[in-house]
């Protein structure tokens, strides 16, 4: 972070991440390629023993999070099945089923726990969690009342749209992205248009995007990392490709997106001014894939009618601390420490030498003109132990620069970049988006990869085969071919990768793995359940986009591929809905029906705590 002269806490903590994480990389900035890639290697099996622990008994610390239970199983149970590894063998998928099903409601949903109140975000962890196990808990799940729970949720757009996450609750986007997700997991394609209607969906969402470009958990609420992806995703679940390019601003939002990825962590924010957190490395960096299923031109900002330019170019004030030159970081580094060095050490000799002048002058009678002397000798020892603090920190900013994720990982060159973009062609008109709507089979028909790491991994396949990059969505969002396969496109073109996917791998590999097995939000902070599998699933989702290349060793390296909208493994997700499309739903009951769906449903009472 480069200072403009008024630190705050921010930039102030921000410095000490960036000090702490330098060692990290430093390691790695003599390497070449080949032994970078050596240098970054998955700890898959000690994460493997770590995740299987928690789905025994946990400890009492745990008891805070007893209404996130069906959490802490998806997080686990997802996680493992990214890495392709089996449930610990004290506890089989029978157990967890069980336990599933004393957390769904009588009238649709499931709580965080036994007895608990039906809340849409637990709902969708409970069914992310039996898709991932597949068998008896895919015939556990009651469609029926989860379908009733879903429109009970709905807020009418007269009341402001949305969805509420549980019976009289608040809404926001949250709400919005889990019962979508919910909806297309369990094979409710039928019902998505109605849900969007009785909801609002797309209004909502688009109210919730702010002058940033990124996404609030509700209007007029800051931009969020996590609730971006939730609104994106939920319109790409609800509609696909093309409602997600009518209803945002997609050039502000992208913007925003890649300015929350730090250039010397790799890693990203979840909002402006704040520091990287692991987390985000899915919150953040799965938005791209999603963006990914869109022809790039989409995502710049429009052209400016020639009425409408300037006469000339405006002239822009410099940055503070780029003076009137375009100078690169590592020789703007370079200038400033020794600005910052050759201050100190003016300020350092001046002191001394006033230093010495007051040593003589106590030697003679001079007493008032001594105490003067030695009062400034004192002020200008100040002053130069303050440049020799911002001489530290210059080259500390310095190293940063130098050993940085985006020096180790460097982006494409802008020439490059381009010729990338004029082979995929001029963008289909937005009724052609890439793609069929969401309601399609989607899963059941997946395109084979265009280009990447390998075959197409198929149901049972071990985790060294693998989807490649530019494959399509296994039903999510669409299911969209791979980006910018739109009328035009040459063959084979694979998009521009749309933010540095190479260097947010190195984060999570170097930066966020703990050496007891689990992953964090970053160096510092202990492993946990909830990072470890966002962490995994970013890191999934970086290996898989369009654009992307793999980080490190492929046999240990390479996770399964996890649809990039509601982040289940492919398979995983292809097999349910081939399931639930074997035994499809009866209809939603017609306007004025006096029971089911859409009438007045009594309130879900909590139960337990």
């Amino acid at each position: 972070m480069w200072e403009d002269g008024l630190p705050t806490a921010t930039s102030k903590t921000q410095n000490a991440l960036e000090k702490k994480i330098l060692p990290f990389y430093q390691e790695l900035e003599q390497q070449d390629l080949e032994d970078l890639h050596d240098l970054l290697e998955l700890h898959r099996d000690t994460h493997i023993s770590y995740l299987q622990t928690g789905l025994g008994q946990l400890s009492s610390g745990f008891a805070v999070l007893d209404a996130s239970r069906t959490w802490i199983v998806y997080w686990l149970v997802h996680s493992l099945a990214l890495l392709g590894a089996p449930l610990p063998r004290e506890v089989t998928a029978d157990d967890i089923v069980a336990f599933l099903g004393q957390c769904q409601h009588p009238d649709g949903g499931f709580g965080g726990g036994p007895l608990q109140l039906a809340h849409l975000a637990p709902t969708y962890a409970a069914v992310a969690a039996a898709v991932t196990l597949g068998g008896k808990a895919l015939a556990m799940v009651d469609r029926v009342r989860a379908r009733d729970f879903l429109f009970r949720m709905c807020i009418p757009p007269s009341q402001g749209g949305g969805f509420s996450v549980h019976d009289g609750g608040e809404g926001d986007l949250r709400a919005c992205y889990t019962a979508m997700a919910v909806a297309h997991m369990l094979g409710m394609d039928a019902d998505k248009p109605e849900l969007l209607r009785r909801s609002g969906l797309a209004g909502y969402v688009r109210a919730c995007q702010t002058y940033e470009g990124g996404l609030g958990g509700e209007p007029g609420n800051e931009a969020h990392g996590g609730y971006t992806f939730c609104g994106v995703a939920a319109l790409a679940l609800a509609g696909g490709p093309e409602l997600l390019a009518s209803a945002l601003d997609l050039s502000r939002l992208l913007h925003w997106l890649v300015h929350r990825q730090g250039a010397m962590e790799g890693g990203f924010n979840g909002r402006t001014n704040k520091l990287v957190d692991g987390c985000y490395s899915f919150w953040q960096g799965g938005v791209f894939p999603l963006l990914a299923q869109l022809h790039p031109a989409l995502l710049r900002p429009p052209p400016v009618p020639p009425s409408a330019a300037p006469a000339a170019d405006p002239a822009v004030p410099p940055a503070p601390m780029f003076g009137d030159h375009a100078i690169a970081p590592a020789e703007l580094a370079e200038l400033e420490v020794h600005a910052c060095m050759t201050q100190y050490e003016s300020l350092r000799s001046r002191a001394l030498a006033a230093s010495e002048q007051a040593d003589a002058a106590l030697r003679g009678t001079a007493a008032r003109h001594s105490a003067n002397t030695a009062a400034g000798a004192r002020e200008l020892l100040d002053r130069a132990a303050v440049a020799h603090e911002a001489a530290e920190l210059a080259t500390t900013q310095m190293a940063c620069v130098n050993a940085s994720a985006f020096n180790l990982c460097p982006p494409l060159d802008p020439e490059a970049l381009a010729a990338q973009e004029q082979a995929l062609g001029p963008p289909p008109p937005l009724g052609a988006a890439a793609g069929a709507g969401a309601g399609s089979a989607g899963g059941e028909a997946q395109a084979q990869a265009v280009q990447g790491h390998g075959e197409a991994q198929g149901p049972g396949q071990g985790h060294g085969e693998a989807q490649g990059p530019g494959q399509a969505a296994a039903g999510g969002a669409g299911a969209a071919a791979g980006a910018g396969t739109g009328p035009g496109a040459a063959a084979g073109a694979v998009a521009p990768a749309l933010c540095s996917y190479e260097s947010l791998q190195l984060w999570i590999l170097k930066c966020c793995q703990a050496s007891k097995g689990g992953l964090r939000d970053k160096p510092g902070k202990p492993a946990d359940f909830y990072h470890t599998c966002y962490c995994l699933s970013g890191l999934a989702a970086a290996q898989h986009a369009p654009g992307s290349s793999l980080m490190g060793p492929r046999d240990t390296n390479l996770l399964r591929r996890a649809d990039p909208a509601v982040n289940v493994v492919d398979e995983k997700l292809a097999a349910a809905r081939s399931y639930f499309a074997a035994r499809p739903l009866p209809p939603l009951p017609q306007a004025g029906d006096t029971a089911g769906v859409g009438a007045e449903a009594p309130v879900a009472m909590e139960q337990g705590a």
